[in-house]
C-alpha cells in the first residue's frame, strides 16, 4: 500500500524550490545590471571622456594664459612704479599665483594633468648697436641680458603649450611656431613739426633670479620685486660730442623668432615706417631676430632712447631668497663696490660693472675658477696675451665713497674666460694682500671667481687696489673679464 505524502510538506518544497528560483534571479538580474552598468561606463570613457578631457585641458590653458597675463601686468606695474619712486630705498613685491594643474573631470576623471613652470632657463637678450657715421672705428653696443618665465603645459589630450614672458612680451607657442599675445615697449614717435623725424623708445625689462624650475599640478606662488628702473642709452646724450646717430640694429636672442619678427614688422608698419626705413630678419645662424633702422630711408632717426627696469622673481613665497645668486639684487643688501680707476687706457670700465645674470650664477660659494657652464657674453673686456703679459691695477678714486668705510675683510667677484688652455697665471693682489690665482685652464670656458680675505684698515679709497698679473704667451691667445666687483664689510 502506498504511503501518502503530508501535504504540508508538498507546500514547503513548492516554498522552497520558488524562493531558490527568486533569489538566483535576483543574482542574475544583479549581474546584468551591473554588467550594463560597467559597459555603459565604459563607452563613456571611450567614447566621451577623451572628448570631454581634451575641452578641460583647452579651458585649463586659457585660464593659464590668464594667469600669465597677470604676471605681465604685475611686471608693468612694479616697473612703473619704480620708475615714479627710484630714489626710494624700499623694494615693492607681489605675489601671483599660477595654478599648473587642471583638465580634470569629476567622478570620471579627476586626476589633473601636471605643468611645468621656469625662471630663467632659457636665454633672452636685446644687443644694441648705434650707428655713428662721423666715426670710422667699431660701433659701440651695450647686451641687456633679459631673462624670462615659462610655463609649460604637461596635457593628456589637448596639445600641449607654451607660455612665455620675456623681455616685456607675453608669447603664446607650439613645437612649430609662436605668437606674441601681449606686447613689449618699443614705441616710434613722430615728431610734430617734421614727421619725417622720428624718436625710438625701447624699454627693456630685466628679470634677476637664479635659473629654477618646478613640476607641479597644484598652485605654484611666484615672488616679484621691483628694483629699480634705469637709463641704458640716450643718443641726445651724444649730439654736442660729433658721436650722433642716424641708425640703429636691434637684434633679440630669443627661441621665439616668430613671434618677434611679425610683433617688429607690425608695429614699423603701424608707426608709418616702410620698406626704405627699416629691415627686420631672421639670422638662421644664430636663430636670432635684427631689427634694423636704416641710414637712408624717407625716416631720420632724431632719437634712441633706451630704458630698462630690473625685476626679481623667484617661484615660490620668496621667505628664502639667496640674495647672493644675483649682482644685481645683492646692491640692495650688500654694497657692492666696482672700481672707478686702472692702469690701462684701453679698459673699457663700463664693461666690467655688468654680467649675464640670467645664466643662473651662484656667488654663495668661494671659489677660484668654479665652471659656468650655461654662460654667454658679447660685451667684455679682452687682452691679448701674444707677447703682451696682462699687468693691471684696478682701484678707486679719493672721491668714491666706500661702505663701510673702515672694511675689515673684502669679497672680490670676477667672471673672466681664457681663450685657450693652461693659462699662466702669475699673481693677484687686493688692498697689499696676496689673492688665490685663478685656476681656470679650459678653453673658451667662464669661470667665476669669489675669494673673501682680511685687511687691515685703509686710510682712503685710493688705497684699496687689485692687482692681476697674468704671464704672456708666444701666439694669439686672450684672457677676458666680463665682470669684477669688491664687496666690502
Amino acid at each position: 500500500m502506498k504511503r501518502k505524502e503530508p501535504e504540508d510538506r508538498k507546500k514547503s518544497a513548492r516554498s522552497c524550490f520558488s524562493k531558490s528560483e527568486s533569489a538566483a534571479a535576483t543574482v542574475i538580474i544583479a549581474v546584468l545590471l551591473l554588467a550594463l552598468a560597467f559597459t555603459m561606463i565604459a563607452v563613456v570613457k571611450l567614447e566621451y571622456v577623451p572628448d570631454w578631457k581634451n575641452d578641460a585641458e583647452r579651458d585649463h590653458m586659457y585660464n593659464t594664459l590668464d594667469e600669465m597675463a597677470g604676471v605681465k601686468t604685475s611686471i608693468d606695474i612694479l616697473s612703473r612704479l619704480t620708475e615714479l619712486n627710484n630714489s626710494s630705498n624700499y623694494n615693492i613685491s607681489v605675489t601671483v599665483p599660477v595654478d599648473m594643474g587642471g583638465g580634470q573631470i569629476p567622478f570620471l576623471e579627476p586626476s589633473k594633468s601636471d605643468g611645468k613652470l621656469s625662471v630663467n632657463t632659457e636665454r633672452c637678450a636685446m644687443t644694441i648697436v648705434p650707428n655713428r657715421p662721423a666715426l670710422k672705428i667699431e660701433p659701440d653696443n651695450f647686451t641687456i641680458e633679459c631673462g624670462g618665465i615659462t610655463c609649460y603645459s604637461e596635457n593628456r589630450q589637448y596639445p600641449n603649450q607654451i607660455f612665455r614672458y620675456e623681455n616685456g612680451a607675453l608669447i603664446l607657442a607650439n613645437d612649430k611656431s609662436s605668437v606674441m599675445r601681449q606686447q613689449p615697449v618699443l614705441i616710434i614717435e613722430k615728431n610734430e613739426t617734421n614727421e619725417s623725424n622720428c624718436t625710438i623708445r625701447i624699454h627693456a625689462v630685466q628679470l634677476l633670479g637664479k635659473r629654477d624650475s618646478t613640476s607641479s599640478n597644484t598652485v605654484i606662488p611666484l615672488q616679484l620685486t621691483g628694483y629699480k628702473t634705469e637709463p641704458v642709452y640716450d643718443s641726445d646724450d651724444d649730439k654736442n660730442t660729433g658721436r650722433s646717430i642716424n641708425a640703429f640694429n636691434m637684434t633679440i636672442s630669443t627661441r621665439y623668432p616668430d613671434a618677434w619678427i611679425t610683433y617688429l614688422k607690425e608695429t614699423a608698419q603701424d608707426q608709418g615706417l616702410n620698406g626704405t626705413d627699416y629691415t627686420v630678419q631672421y639670422l638662421r645662424g644664430s636663430g636670432h631676430v635684427r631689427f634694423s633702422f636704416l641710414p637712408n630711408g624717407n625716416k631720420t632717426l632724431e632719437r634712441l632712447c633706451v630704458n630698462k627696469t630690473i625685476i626679481g622673481v623667484e617661484l615660490g613665497s620668496g621667505d628664502s631668497f639667496d640674495y647672493n645668486h644675483i649682482p644685481g639684487l645683492i646692491e640692495k643688501v650688500k654694497k657692492l663696490h666696482y672700481f672707478n680707476t686702472v692702469s690701462s687706457t684701453e679698459v673699457n670700465l663700463s664693461y666690467l660693472k655688468d654680467y649675464s645674470s640670467s645664466s643662473g650664477v651662484d656667488f654663495s660659494t668661494e671659489s677660484t675658477g668654479e665652471i659656468l657652464s650655461t654662460y654667454s657674453s658679447s660685451s667684455y673686456y679682452s687682452h691679448n696675451l701674444n707677447g703682451n703679459p696682462l699687468n693691471l691695477t684696478f682701484g678707486f678714486n679719493n672721491s668714491t665713497k666706500l661702505e663701510p668705510n673702515s672694511p675689515s675683510s673684502i669679497t672680490l667677484i670676477m667672471i673672466y674666460q681664457p681663450t685657450f688652455k693652461n693659462p699662466s697665471y702669475q699673481s693677484m693682489t687686493i688692498a697689499g694682500k696676496v689673492l688665490p690665482t685663478m685656476t681656470g685652464n679650459s678653453q673658451n670656458t667662464w669661470y667665476l671667481y669669489n675669494q673673501t680675505t682680511n685687511i687691515s684698515s685703509i686710510s682712503g679709497p685710493s688705497n684699496l687696489t687689485f692687482n692681476l698679473k697674468i704671464n704672456s704667451e708666444n701666439k694669439d691667445r686672450a684672457i677676458n673679464i666680463d665682470y669684477l666687483a669688491v664687496y666690502l664689510s
